[in-house]
This record gives structure tokens, sequence and C-alpha cells, in this order.
């Protein structure tokens, strides 16, 4: 069933963007890949490596229509079983009098897990003043008879600020998130720093929810990363 609708979602893209783009050829654009290392993989502010190391990684091929399509994948831990997590997603995204937009759908499959698996569709609206880019968006997950038999909206702001004439770069991160993922009335922030260098990044994040009495995966930590693209 998640696969079916997963598969009905590609298809409506595809229609939508073959539509408005009829002399363009969907299948002309770049492949991008990209490479982590991180100290806890935190998922909406949850460690879902029960707050240990992740290996990840993903590869993305952007269309010149718009349209962009990838398979990002990640070690888990105890997440109902699960050994690791791969997301496979599809979306469509472009510029329109000055705002950034984005929209799509993400299939998100856990081998090993017990009834998890489970899509959800994504929309943001960004602008970018050059040294800060601001974006506010939505995700929501349908009832898909598993994760508590409940849906999950989550709402979140990421803030970007470049320091000028340096590498660095100021990262802040909140969201609020109801339902079978994120439980009731979910809050979790993120403020960091990142330094890029030729097609590497480096970066220090502390994250925290307002959920600390729920446990060691929902307490406060401070995440180190190095990624790679190519």
């Amino acid at each position: 069933m998640i696969f079916r609708n997963f598969i009905a979602i590609i298809l409506g893209v595809l229609m939508c963007v073959q539509i408005s783009h009829a002399q363009s050829n969907i299948f002309k654009g770049d492949v991008e890949a990209n490479a982590k290392l991180i100290s806890d993989y935190r998922f909406r502010g949850v460690s879902r490596t029960s707050n240990d190391f992740a290996v990840q990684g993903g590869v993305d091929f952007y269309s010149d229509t718009g349209l962009y399509t990838g398979l990002w994948a990640s070690n888990v831990d105890g997440f109902n079983g699960a050994f690791a997590e791969t997301n496979l997603y599809v979306g469509y995204s472009g510029e329109a009098k000055g705002f950034i937009y984005d929209f799509g759908a993400t299939a998100y499959i856990f081998p090993g897990g017990d009834n998890v698996n489970h899509i959800e569709t994504y929309g943001s609206l960004g602008i970018d003043f050059g040294l800060l880019t601001s974006s506010v968006g939505l995700a929501y997950m349908p009832n898909q008879g598993n994760l508590g038999d409940n849906d999950n909206i989550y709402l979140y702001n990421d803030t970007k600020f470049y320091v000028p004439d340096t590498p660095f770069s100021i990262d802040l991160h909140l969201g609020f998130e109801n339902g079978a993922i994120g439980g009731s009335k979910k809050v979790d922030w993120k403020i960091g720093t990142s330094v890029s260098f030729e097609n590497f990044e480096l970066g220090i994040a502390y994250v925290d929810t307002n959920r600390n009495n729920l446990g060691q995966r929902f307490d406060s930590g401070v995440l180190f990363s190095v990624t790679g693209y190519f």
C-alpha cells in the first residue's frame, strides 16, 4: 500500500511537471552525491541511533525543469527494531516573485522495523537575502494504519546566516510536531555553525527538545559532523 501510494504521488508530480514544461526534457539535469559522518543522528531533535554515531549518504538527481528525486540512507538503532533507514523522495522546486518554493513526498523505509514504513508529504516557502536565507515548512503524514494508527504534522523554520568574507555560517532551526511520530506537541530546536572548504563541510550544533523527561533519546546534545559533496 505504501509503495503504491508513493508511485501515485510520483506519477502526479511527473504529470504536473511535464504539462508545465512541455518543451523540456525532464531527464536533463545534474546528479549529486553526499556522505556524512555524524556523532548522533537526530530526527527532529530525537536520536535515532541511541545517541551514537551514524554513517549517512545519498544521491540526488536535479532536473532542469525543477523536478528532483533522490535516495538517502542512515544506520539507526532501536527504532521499532529497525537497523537502517532509507528515504526515497521526489519533489519539485523553483522560484516565483522572489520566493523559493519546494514540495514533494518522502517514503520512509526501515529494514527490520515493525510496521513503521510510511509516506510523508512536505512543502516549504523561503526567501534568499544573500547573506541570510530563511524558510518555513510543513510536513504531513496521513494516517497509514501504523505508528500508533494516527496522522502526524510537523511545522518548522530553518534560517541560515552566512558570515561575510568567511567560510562560516550560523544555522538555526525550530520545529513543532504533533501526532504519530512526535507525540503530543513536541518542540525541537537547534543552533549550530559550519565551515565549508572545497567539497567538505564541518559542523557543530546544539540540539534539544521539550521532552527531556521521556529518556535519553530526547535529551539535549552537541553534534559533530563532517560531510563530503561529490
